[in-house]
């Protein structure tokens, strides 16, 4: 059985925060730093991708869940294909394209890396959550048939129709981007990825 024995590092002061908002694109956003802070890198990219997946969609739908994987991987190939099979499944059922994704890599005192995971996908295609969601375990499932089964966490469904809604996805999304729990994957290798949607010219 593999296991990580290296040792976490520790963030530097100029990458993180500390406070209870998040300025971007001059709009103060709550997040949920506890004290410990949030990576601003993690935190920048999430409200980037939401931003501008609502500019392109108007109405986005957000899942957030959390995935165990069944034994310790160096790398992060696993959530690497999970979300490509998840994006396509998704392209090709409900032909919903420039689809978001976010996952963030983290490990506390258990052997084996765990993985928090959101997607916002067109509102206007998609409007229900739990087709999808029983795609999502199948998926996961698939890349081992040993892994947990996805956790669905509790207020973890969305509908973003306006600004108060978009700023409490913030908010929950920015659990993604705290700093404890992070730090301890191998070296080279990320500990959180986004999509990379491109703003409409």
């Amino acid at each position: 059985m593999a296991s990580n024995s290296s040792k976490r590092k520790k963030p530097h002061k100029s990458l993180i925060t500390i406070g209870s908002t998040f300025n971007y694109d001059g709009v103060d956003y709550k997040v949920n730093a506890k004290g410990r802070g949030i990576y601003k890198r993690i935190i920048k990219k999430i409200i980037e991708q939401l931003t501008i997946a609502r500019a392109i969609h108007k109405r986005l739908l957000v899942i957030r869940f959390d995935l165990r994987s069944s034994n310790f991987k160096r790398g992060n190939e696993e959530i690497s294909r999970f979300r490509k099979c998840i994006v396509q499944w998704i392209e090709r059922n409900y032909q919903a394209y420039s689809i978001g994704t976010t996952w963030a890599r983290e490990q506390k005192t258990s052997e084996y890396q765990h993985y928090h995971f959101a997607l916002w996908i067109d509102g206007d295609k998609i409007r229900r959550s739990d087709k999808l969601k029983m795609i999502i375990q199948d998926k996961w499932i698939e890349e081992d048939p040993c892994n947990h089964s996805p956790h669905n966490c509790d207020n973890g469904t969305y509908f973003i129709d306006d600004d108060n809604v978009f700023k409490d996805v913030v908010y929950r999304l920015s659990y993604l981007a705290k700093v404890y729990t992070k730090g301890h994957q191998p070296k080279h290798h990320n500990n959180y990825s986004t999509s990379r949607l491109k703003a409409k010219e």
